[in-house]
């Protein structure tokens, strides 16, 4: 079973407005036009609804003016129905989808409700192309756990599609050869995709690869396992000579790695002993951190006691200060009593005033009389409070010297038991590594690890040899496929036409026979000229779909090719005249592009494979060219009808 596509349609963003895009089932479909009008998008956009991981189709105006993408395919025994919406703005990818089996469908006028995932749609396709009961590879994210599914569409996808970064690439022959999640999983299902392998030599071969990871595995640890047990004695010698000489072993030396293993195996530790010392052993850092708060507080107090002996000094200078003070304005009431004549008895001076100049001074007196009170009051509760933290400062200095006391104690403590701990920590590495030698010297369990490496390699025999038998088949088909592919390359416009050409059903690598009087092989990678790399990427594709078509392989009949002619018409030199057709600035290049289109139209009407699709620049004159052109975006017309854009 297998399909083609019928037709192609979008949905307008915002509006109720729809473009359906419509394919002969048989023959070369052409899309031509001018740059930026959207042909390479119709492979994205059909990429996309064979359920890619992500959304090939570039930012823009597609997706701007776009909100659902849909295909219909034509199968022999009914037709499939898919869309799926553009991501919204702020997302890589749409999950969700829709889809309808049946006969004579159509697409509805507006997008229908999306009632499946990206999975199930995945699944539907896989099973209406005839892709099931393959197990291949899965789970690429994480590629250290081998977890067996199902070959899917996708895996197919990369046989479909020949964009314009990959049809002129030395270095890859189909789309994701360049990312190894995908190259691994793609070539792992390409032998049944190919009708070399059905699905029980497929699972038998990714059951080979993972007996032969396991078997790998056994066998480095087997060689490390022997790396390990060399000199086997002298070192479990050694460890016995250390146990002896920190007093765990005593006796005869032992002759034979049977009793050495028999002695390490019960060394015995005094445990009493190392639970003494280790309980005898203070807490240091307990201690010192006890002997650092109790010093602070004991600073602190003095501190404290400091600065009010400092205030009781300060008072007491304060208080002799006033106090002469006093004495001195006491020399008012020696003053005499003014005469009646206003005339100063000591001067005789007319100008002096005894009872004014008496009251300014009791006055003074009085002020500072009242001042000496509160310093006196102040100053009785500084000397209780001193007192008090002076008793407790005593009390705080005994515990200081207390944890001194306990802090040398537990040093001298730590001194005399230095050579114990230190004993006790080499007890410790020294049991460690005859724990380690008794593991990988001991002999248990090594002869069930041969079992198991003898059990594994005629599992792997036996599997190999069942893969060996479709050897001929696969060297048949790579014959098959060479020739084909030989054939059509020496009918386009390649350098090396006497040489053979392969493309190779392991890996998909393109190799020119340069020489035709040598075996040798060489890669596309080595070879010139883009001319080369177009023509040997067509006839090996072409030489594939024709094997799929004699062989009813589980591949779909179609292939969507974008800008075959790049190579001959650059974008800077491409150029058409009135009627669009390219300008014949180079008459031979022209005829070279337009043969190639007429072998696309001769390989389809002879039934290899039933469909090609083809973006491009190129326009002929010629009534077969314009029988198979089905769409020309010139003068305004593209993929997206102008009234859409906003």
């Amino acid at each position: 079973m297998t399909w083609r596509i019928k037709s192609l349609v979008l949905y307008q963003r915002g509006g109720a407005d729809r473009r359906q895009l419509t394919f002969s089932l048989h023959g070369v479909n052409v899309i031509t036009g001018n740059s930026q009008t959207g042909k390479s998008a119709v492979l994205d956009i059909l990429n996309y609804l064979l359920m890619s991981r992500s959304c090939p189709i570039p930012k823009g105006i597609i997706r701007q003016a776009v909100s659902y993408v849909g295909v219909h395919l034509a199968g022999p025994e009914g037709e499939l129905l898919i869309v799926r919406p553009l991501p919204a703005p702020g997302s890589k990818v749409s999950t969700q989808g829709w889809y309808q089996l049946g006969a004579d469908l159509e697409f509805p006028n507006e997008p229908p409700k999306m009632v499946a995932n990206r999975g199930q749609i995945r699944d539907i396709l896989s099973s209406f192309t005839g892709i099931s009961g393959a197990a291949v590879l899965s789970n690429p994210k994480q590629p250290w756990e081998e977890v067996l599914a199902e070959a899917n569409i996708r895996h197919a996808a990369p046989l479909l599609f020949q964009p314009q970064d990959v049809i002129a690439n030395r270095h890859v022959s189909v789309p994701g050869l360049d990312r190894e999640e995908h190259r691994r999983h793609m070539l792992d299902a390409l032998p049944f995709l190919l009708g070399i392998e059905d699905a029980e030599i497929l699972e038998a071969r990714v059951r080979l690869r993972k007996l032969k990871s396991t078997l790998s595995s056994l066998r480095m640890k087997r060689k490390e396992r022997e790396r390990l047990r060399a000199n086997t004695f002298t070192r479990g010698h050694k460890l016995w000579l250390e146990a002896q000489g920190i007093g765990l072993l005593d006796g005869e030396h032992p002759q034979s790695v049977s009793e050495l293993l028999k002695i390490l195996r019960n060394v015995e530790v005094d445990e009493n002993r190392r639970f003494n010392v280790a309980t005898a052993t203070p807490d240091i850092s307990e201690l010192e951190a006890d002997e650092f708060e109790s010093r602070d507080a004991v600073q602190e107090a003095r501190q404290r006691v400091r600065s009010l002996r400092d205030f009781e000094r300060r008072t007491a200078v304060h208080q002799d200060v006033v106090s002469r003070q006093l004495s001195r304005l006491s020399v008012s009431e020696l003053l005499p009593t003014p005469a009646e004549n206003g005339v100063c008895p000591v001067c005789e001076s007319g100008y002096f005033n005894p009872e004014k100049h008496r009251d300014q001074l009791g006055m003074t007196f009085s002020s500072l009389t009242g001042i000496r009170a509160v310093p006196l009051r102040v100053d009785s509760k500084a000397r209780k409070t001193r007192a008090r933290l002076e008793d407790e400062l005593v009390q705080l200095e005994e515990r200081h010297e207390q944890t001194r006391s306990r802090l040398r104690e537990a040093m001298i403590t730590i001194s005399k038991n230095a050579k114990y701990l230190k004993a006790d920590r080499e007890i410790e590495r020294l049991l460690g590594r005859i724990s380690e030698y008794i593991r990988t010297v001991d002999v248990g369990g090594i002869d069930d690890e041969e079992e198991d490496v003898d059990s594994l390699i005629e599992q792997i025999d036996a599997l190999q040899l069942k893969l060996n038998s479709v050897t001929p088949r696969r060297q048949k088909a790579q014959k098959t496929i060479d020739q084909t592919m030989t054939e059509l390359a020496r009918r386009m416009e390649v350098e090396f036409k006497k040489g053979n050409a392969s493309i190779s059903v392991e890996d998909l690598s393109i190799r020119v026979q340069i020489d035709p009087d040598s075996d040798e092989m060489t890669s596309l990678a080595e070879i010139g000229s883009g001319a080369n790399w177009v023509c040997y990427h067509l006839a090996g594709i072409l030489a594939i779909h024709d094997h799929l078509e004699r062989f009813a392989c589980p591949v779909p009949r179609t292939l969507i090719l974008d800008q075959p002619s790049q190579a001959w018409f650059p974008e800077e030199l491409r150029t058409t005249d009135k009627e669009g057709e390219l300008a014949p600035e180079d008459e031979e290049d022209k005829n070279r592009v337009r043969e190639i289109y007429r072998l696309l139209d001769e390989m389809t009407s002879q039934g290899a494979f039933s469909q090609i699709i083809v973006m491009d620049h190129a326009k002929f004159g010629d009534k077969w060219f314009e029988e198979m052109t089905r769409y020309e975006w010139r003068h305004g017309e593209k993929l997206v009808p102008e009234h859409w854009i906003g």
